[in-house]
């Protein structure tokens, strides 16, 4: 269930072996973040900026090979740029340039950098490796902000390996040094790149070649139930009445809507009560922004825009921006550029909004406002201005609460302490960032990947 990129790439696998399998989507459109629409010429990435993992060596290179499915990327170097107050460093596509610049700007912590990154890897290689092994032993209770302080001392050093948790949506005091490591090095050895045509011509690619295998998909048509049959997943129910049945059900869906709304036998488990427990993730603002001819944003860098003037990162705010026109030019009419920003909300300060079209509106006025500090007069030159709050990342993906990354990535909620692909329920799995790796493209990808293999490897399909 869901034309989400994890359900996409599980059901692209399966169908690739001779299954007959059927996507139900409640949108018009697949990819569930990963989508893009248009405004008058201007073609807009919903929430996804740019994609984890894409060489040869990533897992969406390796996922994208082996279903055989070719698109052209670019790569961004940099990756990122992390602008702070005070100053702003730039985040190089190469993990062994970025820790050189590092040692460079702080000699005195420059063997603690190179012993920083060495247990970074190692932790990044078990995890990536699915092992039971002393390095996770050592940082699976450990918070990013613990690990960042048990080998460095420089305040600044620790702001700027801290400054992309955006990606993960938790301060580092909170975020899961596990998680951390996930995100930070699959960016940082492989790179990140933005798909030509934008992100939803990825999540079309991935439906293309599921359609060619022989896939089946049912567009804006939501399903309403699982159906089951002695704690054994039978089907779905759509919510115009259709009951269609299957040997197994993978849901992509938010879990806790899985099990508490969807499901329709009754579970009193521990694994219900530990869902009941869990902590669904922040969400967004984002700004859409057509440009119009005549301005000049060759200063205007792509990344993280912080308040934030120490390690902690308390009570900080930041913006994300990205300008895509820069790396696309053709996702705009000629000589018109995008300008896409990205802010974080925390879950306690539009948890009891009511009006969301006046809330709307103010983050527009203050999303702008900023937006001008860096770039005079952008406001005279803005055609077309579109927004998402979290209440439209609800509707259009009916993740809780328009949670960005599924559960939050705290230590209580990350590697094994987050959902399996399993469920107590037999022949119903879960797939997708409300599951194991994590959030993320390239974690979701792994996920409908590890998913496809659970199943071919249970059902014997090999």
């Amino acid at each position: 269930m869901d034309a989400f990129i994890a359900g996409l790439v599980c059901g692209t696998f399966l169908a690739k072996h001779g299954k007959k399998v059927l996507v139900v989507e409640q949108h018009f459109i697949p990819g569930g973040y990963c989508t893009s629409f248009k405004r008058k010429g201007f073609n807009f990435d919903a929430a996804v900026h740019h994609i984890g993992g894409c060489g040869k060596w990533g897992i969406v290179g390796r996922c994208l090979k082996t279903l055989g499915i070719e698109m052209d990327f670019y790569p961004l170097d940099p990756m990122d740029h992390l602008i702070f107050p005070n100053f702003t460093i730039e985040i190089p596509a190469d993990l062994d340039n970025y820790i050189v610049r590092l040692q460079s700007r702080y000699p005195s912590e420059k063997d603690s950098i190179k012993h920083f990154f060495q247990d970074f890897l190692k932790l990044y290689r078990a995890t990536f490796n699915n092992e039971k092994s002393q390095i996770i032993d050592k940082y699976r209770n450990q918070t990013y902000g613990e690990m960042l302080n048990a080998f460095l001392k420089n305040d600044e050093l620790k702001m700027i390996l801290s400054g992309q948790w955006g990606y993960i949506g938790l301060p580092p005091a909170q975020t899961s040094a596990i998680g951390m490591c996930q995100m930070m090095v699959n960016y940082l050895k492989d790179g990140a790149f933005f798909p030509a045509g934008g992100t939803q011509e990825f999540a079309n690619a991935i439906f293309k070649k599921f359609i060619d295998f022989g896939g089946h998909i049912m567009l804006s048509s939501k399903a309403e139930k699982i159906l089951c049959t002695d704690k054994t997943a039978v089907g779905v129910k759509l919510q115009e009445g259709k009951e269609i049945y299957s040997n197994l059900v993978v849901s992509n869906i938010d879990a806790r809507q899985t099990f508490f709304e969807l499901l329709e036998c009754k579970l009193d488990t521990p694994f219900l009560q530990r869902i009941r427990k869990m902590k669904e993730s922040c969400s967004f603002f984002l700004l859409y922004l057509g440009i119009g001819e005549g301005i000049d944003l060759s200063k205007l860098q792509r990344g993280f825009y912080h308040t934030a003037t120490d390690a902690s990162y308390g009570n900080a705010e930041w913006m994300y921006v990205s300008i895509p026109t820069k790396i696309c030019p053709n996702l705009a009419p000629a000589g018109k550029q995008i300008i896409s920003v990205v802010v974080y909300m925390e879950k306690e300060k539009y948890k009891d909004i009511t009006d969301w079209k006046s809330f709307k509106e103010s983050m527009i006025v203050k999303t702008t406002n900023r937006l001008e500090e860096y770039v005079p007069d952008i406001k005279k030159y803005i055609e077309v201005k579109d927004a998402a709050t979290p209440k439209t990342l609800e509707r259009y993906t009916l993740n809780t609460n328009g949670a960005a990354y599924g559960w939050e990535v705290g230590v209580d909620q990350i590697w094994d302490n987050r959902l399996p692909h399993q469920t107590p329920i037999d022949n119903l799995y879960l797939a997708g960032h409300w599951t194991r790796p994590g959030p993320g493209i390239c974690a979701v990808v792994s996920s409908g990947w590890g998913v496809a293999n659970l199943i071919m490897e249970k059902e014997n399909w090999r």
